[in-house]
């Protein structure tokens, strides 16, 4: 369980520090990165393949979301 909390505060913590700073293509690649990474922790905790798939895909699906707040909370005016 504790592997999971860390795969997804790595995956919103990325996302938001991308958003902030670079364009939707650091995404891409960060993507890649993360699901590789977290395969390998998974795996070697012990998960089954349709579980490990599970949660890959909620830690892509929060990294993206961060991305798009850090986005959003950098590119707003100034005045607002």
């Amino acid at each position: 369980m504790t592997a999971i909390l860390v795969l997804l505060t790595v995956s919103a913590l990325v996302g938001f520090v991308l958003g902030a700073h670079f364009r939707w293509v650091a995404i891409l690649v960060s993507g890649l990165i993360l699901a590789t990474l977290a395969a390998r922790v998974l795996q070697n905790e012990g998960f089954e393949f349709l579980a490990g798939i599970a949660i890959i895909v909620v830690c892509l699906t929060v990294n993206q979301l961060a991305y798009l707040i850090g986005a959003a909370l950098t590119t707003r005016d100034p005045k607002d």
